[in-house]
C-alpha cells in the first residue's frame, strides 16, 4: 500500500502523514463507538474537562474499531513498514485535555522497530493541538543531542535550548478529519494550544522479535507497562487469521491476556 518514497520519508524523517485516509461515513462511526466507550468507562458521567481520559485496550471494545486492525489500510502500514510477522502492542483512545510536552523515547542502536498509528476524527492546527514533531529526532546519535526533550516537563518555567516548549523548531502536522498520523515513539513529539475533548485513536505495531536482546526488549516493557503486549481475548479466539497471528507471538512469550 505505501510506495517506496513514503517508506523512505518514514524511515528518514520519523513520521509520515496519509491524507483522506478514511471517509466522513467512516469517521462517523469511529468517533460515534468511541465516544460510547468513553461514557462507559466514566460509568455515564459526563467528561469533566479537566483531565485526558486515557483507555486502553481501545479498539476491541467495540465491533466496527476491532474489525478496522486487519483491514488493508491499517495492517499494510504494519507490514509495508515492519514485514509480515508484525505483533500488537495495543490500541488507545484518548479524549486529550491541554498541551502534551515535547516527550520521545531514546533512539537505541538496532532496537525492535515499531510505529504508532493515529487516526484524526476531527480537523487540528498548529494552534488547535496538533501533533508537532522534530522530524529525524527518532535517529540514534552520541550523544543524543535532544535528550533535554525526551521526558516530558510540564514547569511552566521549563525553557529548552532556551526556548518556550512551543517555539521548538518542528514540523506541526496539521489534520483534516479521516487523516492518519504514523510515526515512531523515538519521534519527539508534542502538542500546544488544542481544546479539551480532542479525538485520538491509536494502535502501535512492532516488528517480530527475531532474537534474545529483541525478545529482551518486549519483556522489559511487558513489566514496567499495566496494559502494553497484553493481547485481548477476542484477538486470540478471533475467526480472523491476521487478527490471530498479530497476537500469536504475545501467546507464545506468555504474556497475560486481558478479557476483552
Amino acid at each position: 500500500m505505501l510506495t517506496s518514497e513514503q517508506i523512505a520519508h518514514f524511515e528518514t524523517f520519523g513520521f509520515l502523514v496519509l491524507k483522506q485516509h478514511f471517509s466522513t461515513d467512516e469517521i462517523a462511526i469511529m468517533k460515534t463507538e468511541a465516544e460510547e466507550i468513553y461514557l462507559e468507562d466514566r460509568g455515564g458521567d459526563q467528561f469533566d474537562d479537566i483531565e485526558t481520559q486515557y483507555i486502553q485496550p481501545f479498539f476491541e471494545r467495540k465491533p466496527y474499531l476491532s474489525s478496522l486492525i486487519d483491514t488493508d489500510r491499517i495492517y499494510m502500514i504494519g507490514e509495508d513498514l515492519l514485514g509480515p510477522d508484525f505483533i500488537l502492542d495495543g490500541t488507545e483512545g484518548r479524549l486529550r485535555v491541554g498541551p502534551t510536552p515535547w516527550h520521545g523515547g531514546k533512539p537505541e542502536k538496532n532496537s525492535l522497530p515499531h510505529v504508532k498509528i493515529n487516526i484524526y476524527p476531527d480537523p487540528l492546527t498548529k494552534n488547535t493541538g496538533c501533533l508537532r514533531v522534530v522530524p529525524g529526532s527518532h535517529l540514534f546519535t552520541s550523544p543524543d543531542l535532544y535528550e533535554q526533550l525526551r521526558t516530558p516537563n510540564y514547569s511552566p518555567d521549563y525553557r529548552p535550548f532556551g526556548m518556550a516548549p512551543e517555539d521548538i523548531y518542528c514540523v506541526p502536522l496539521e489534520v483534516q478529519s479521516g487523516d492518519v498520523v504514523v510515526f515512531k515513539e523515538y519521534t519527539l513529539h508534542s502538542s500546544f494550544g488544542g481544546s479539551s475533548g480532542r479525538h485520538q485513536l491509536a494502535c502501535v505495531f512492532f516488528a517480530n522479535p527475531v532474537n534474545e536482546d529483541h525478545v529482551k526488549h518486549l519483556a522489559d516493557i511487558y513489566k514496567t507497562a499495566k496494559w502494553s503486549l497484553r493481547p485481548s481475548e477476542s484477538f486470540i479466539n478471533s475467526e480472523r487469521p491476521r487478527i490471530r497471528r498479530m497476537v500469536s507471538k504475545l501467546v507464545e512469550l506468555g504474556f497475560e491476556p486481558l478479557p476483552y
